[in-house]
Order: structure tokens, then sequence, then C-alpha cells
């Protein structure tokens, strides 16, 4: 749902004249300065605290790396992606349901015998992408502490005498979790509903409009137009509501 959701939010203009709700491409193209000015006056409120939760996929840092870049072959990057991830994904997920039907594991692969040498070779695959894979995500998570600690007063994550207390905490937590808990079906589908809709349908809208606000104020038609994103709000407020109503369904209430 969350993958599916993501190719939804990279609507083109349309009648509503959505901008990509999340491509920081077309922000950084043209409002770098809006940017800057919006970051420093909102440092220490939790407008701030989401505005770095929203730069927290290195959207930037991905259109910095793209050759010729432009707004136009950023989305265009940026949807193929993630068509090929929703086609992968649903192919997967109907292979899934479709061999074991309701007594599917969280982790699909539990499901197979351990002496199958495709579902060994299948586990073998997961846990060298989940090595590999960690640095970027744990990353991810060390910045987005610093910065909405930042945010909130706390100043001590971001000091970089503790960065190695900060990376060991993070690290132990984190190995502790994946140690104790064995279905990872309640925390993949907690996480995927709440921040998935949150991330993708709720903050960069709030965030667009905003900015969109700041620039051209509440009586322009630039903003007039870009409320209308606001319309993604209350779907997104759906989505996560049936994510975690499903996700605790067939897990705690099971």
């Amino acid at each position: 749902m969350v993958v599916l959701g993501g190719v939804a939010a990279f609507t083109m203009e349309s009648c509503f004249s959505f901008i990509p709700v999340f491509c920081v491409a077309h922000l950084i193209q043209q409002q770098k300065q809006l940017y800057s000015l919006l970051t420093k006056k909102y440092a220490n409120t939790s407008y701030g605290t989401t505005q770095i939760i929203y730069i927290q996929y290195y959207t930037a840092t991905y259109w910095k790396s793209l050759a010729n870049a432009t707004t136009e072959r950023f989305n265009k990057v940026s949807f193929s992606a993630y068509t090929i991830l929703a086609m992968i994904y649903t192919t997967t997920m109907v292979a899934g349901y479709a061999t074991f039907g309701d007594v599917c594991e969280g982790n699909i692969l539990l499901n197979y015998a351990s002496s199958d040498t495709l579902a060994f070779l299948g586990r073998l695959a997961t846990g060298l992408s989940i090595i590999f894979g960690f640095p970027l995500i744990s990353n991810g998570a060390r910045e987005g502490l610093k910065n909405a600690s930042s945010a909130l007063g706390f100043t001590a994550p971001s000091d970089p005498k503790n960065h190695f207390l900060l990376v060991t905490c993070l690290l132990l937590v984190t190995t502790s979790l994946s140690v104790v808990l064995k279905d990872i079906k309640l925390v993949a589908g907690l996480t995927g509903a709440v921040m998935g809709s949150n991330l993708v349908y709720i903050c960069p809208t709030l965030i667009y409009a905003r900015i969109v606000q700041q620039k051209y104020g509440n009586g322009s038609q630039e903003y007039r137009m870009a409320k209308r994103n606001l319309l993604l709000i209350p779907f997104g407020l759906f989505t996560a509501f049936m994510g975690v109503t499903m996700t605790l369904k067939n897990t705690v209430l099971a």
C-alpha cells in the first residue's frame, strides 16, 4: 500500500495542478532562498521538525547526482523507479498469498522449509540486503534524531563529541529489538501505515502549501492552487487508519 501510495504521490499537474508533493527538486530549483529562510525561521518549532523529517529521504542528494538535472528528468527517474518497485512488490505479494493463503507469515520466507534450497538463497539475499542497506537507513535515522532533538531544544545528540555514543546506542537498540522480536509483521505494518502515510501524503503536502504561502502570500493564485493539495491529507489519514486497523486485526487481535 505504501509503495503504491508513493507512485500516486508523483501525480503530475492536472486539474488540481498537483506538483509532485515530495519532489524537492522543484523546490530546490525555484525556491532555494525561501527554503533557507524557512529553515532558519522555523528551526526551533514543530514546523521545523516536520521540515527536517521531510528531507530525510535525501532527495536533494539524488537531485545533485542527476546528470542535466531538471524537474522533468527528476520526475521521470522517480516515477520510473517507483513504478518498478510497485511491480516488484505487487508480484511478490500476489505470489506469496497465492502460495500460502491466509497462513502467510510476516516474513514469507518462514513459510518455506529449512531444506528448501531456493528459500535458503532467498534468506541469504535478504540478509545481505539488510547488512549492506543498514548504513543508509541508520544514517537517516541518526541524522533525523539529531535534527529533531535540536529542533526540540536537546542539543546533546548533535554534539560531535557524542557521535560515537549516539551511534553505539542506536546500534544496540535496533540490534536488541531485532533479536527479541520474532514477528516483523506488527512492526512493519504499523510503521508502514503511520509513517508511510505521513511521509507520502501529509507532511509533504503541508510543507509545500506553507512554502507557497510564504513566498506568494495568502491571497495569491499560487497559494489557492497549492491548497488543493491538502485534499491528500484526509486520504492519508484514511490509509493510515486502515493500515493500523488491519495490522492490529491480523496480529494483536488475531
